[in-house]
């Protein structure tokens, strides 16, 4: 015969259900008494500061400090001893049994009797150190943010401005306060990060590119830019930021740099490495296109550097390259491949009015004597003309050509200009 009563479960005492609930949560429960002695330390302790409960009853929160820590947190104990009050969030920092600091958020309250003196409390410590080291990575990243000389802004996906560092606010020449006030897209932000920039992020994570960046009064600057779109679990975009350098210097040194390397130091023209370059590209892209090479070259430079001296010879030159200019129209150019020799490129069509257009006012140009230093000087040149692409579809060939007729010119006696 089974025992019915060995199946009975005893209700638990509410001490015990007490105990219990206490030692489940992830909160360490203390109870001290009025001098802040402990006297009670749930097993919680353990898991944050390394102790055993009975290691640290009969001790005070301030011995788990650092001394400088303990002097801080002392007096707010005794103020809230002193005036019955509760603890609510206080931080402090204590250390853990092997060495490391932890950050601990302690509430209580008084537990107060029947003369209604307080004789101690009971609270709770929670570990905060994960959450402290996250909001101080936060604010380094601000403080980072904020001392960065790059453009720096976040916004929404319709464009409304979130935020702008000082650098971008001084860059737009806005208030903190006005910095809601515009869309990015009707703003600063210009059309390649709009129609190419934000679509590719949204779609990709990020973009990366050179833009400008817009400022109030107009003016642009040259800089160069990422996009980044940031997003929630689900994949919907939340916000977007964006890091902006200025690269204007950069712009400017690529521009002296290509300036140098594709135009004339005296004359300004084009030299003979722009020269091949843009023949290339009209060769390459013309079609049916035709164009002229025209190699011009002065008859008897040479002596006019011998009797006035080089200074006036290049004076000379940028002279007549200046006039040459003026010769042609805005699609056409002028080039000097070196020493007293000129090319011209005219883009022409199926018949020749436009050759002897130039021909002529070249002829013209050159029946004027230049004033050079007080002297006046009197310059003939000769030139020969080839045509792309009736006479090659090869620029060597094309050059060989021209300069041919120019020598032949300049062989049956000099002064032709045709």
């Amino acid at each position: 015969m089974v025992d019915s009563t060995q199946n009975i479960v005893k209700p638990r005492s509410d001490e015990e259900r007490f105990r219990i609930l206490v030692e489940q949560v992830s909160d360490w429960i203390w109870e001290v008494d009025q001098y802040g002695i402990y006297t009670y330390a749930s097993p919680k302790i353990y898991d944050i500061l390394g102790y055993l409960p009975s290691e640290v009853i009969g001790k005070t929160p301030f011995d788990l400090m650092e001394p400088e820590e303990a002097n801080r947190i002392a007096p707010i104990f005794e103020y809230h001893v002193a005036n019955k009050l509760p603890i609510s969030s206080l931080e402090n920092i204590n250390l853990h049994r092997d060495g490391h600091e932890v950050v601990l958020e302690t509430s209580g309250s008084p537990i107060i009797d029947d003369n209604g003196n307080c004789i101690g409390y009971r609270g709770m410590d929670r570990d905060i150190t994960l959450r402290k080291q996250n909001e101080r990575k936060q604010q380094q990243l601000l403080e980072i943010i904020e001392a960065s000389p790059d453009f720096i802004a976040t916004f929404d996906v319709n464009g409304k401005s979130l935020y702008y560092n000082p650098a971008a606010r001084n860059m737009l020449g806005i208030c903190e306060e006005d910095h809601h006030s515009h869309s990015v897209t009707d703003w600063w932000l210009t059309d390649l990060p709009k129609t190419e920039g934000i679509p590719i992020a949204i779609e990709k994570g990020h973009w990366k590119g050179e833009a400008l960046i817009s400022k109030q009064d107009g003016t642009k600057i040259p800089v160069s830019q990422m996009i980044v779109a940031h997003k929630s679990e689900n994949g919907t975009v939340e916000f977007l930021s964006t890091i902006a350098h200025d690269i204007t210097e950069r712009k400017e040194l690529e521009k002296v740099v290509y300036t140098q390397a594709h135009y004339d130091d005296l004359t300004n023209l084009p030299n003979r490495r722009y020269l091949h370059k843009k023949l290339t590209e009209l060769m390459d892209s013309t079609g049916n296109k035709r164009f002229a090479m025209i190699f011009m070259d002065l008859d008897n430079f040479k002596d006019i550097n011998d009797s006035l001296g080089h200074d006036s010879g290049d004076q000379l030159l940028k002279m007549i390259a200046t006039k040459l200019e003026a010769c042609v129209e805005d699609n056409d150019f002028v080039s000097r491949y070196g020493g007293d020799e000129f090319i011209i490129v005219l883009e022409i069509a199926h018949h020749n009015f436009k050759i002897k257009k130039i021909e002529e006012q070249i002829i013209k140009l050159f029946q004027q004597p230049f004033l050079i230093g007080g002297n006046t000087v009197k310059v003939t040149g000769s030139m020969g003309i080839s045509i792309f692409p009736d006479d090659g579809t090869d620029f060597d060939i094309l050059l060989k050509k021209a300069d041919t007729a120019m020598y032949q010119i300049k062989k049956d006696g000099k002064k032709n200009l045709y």
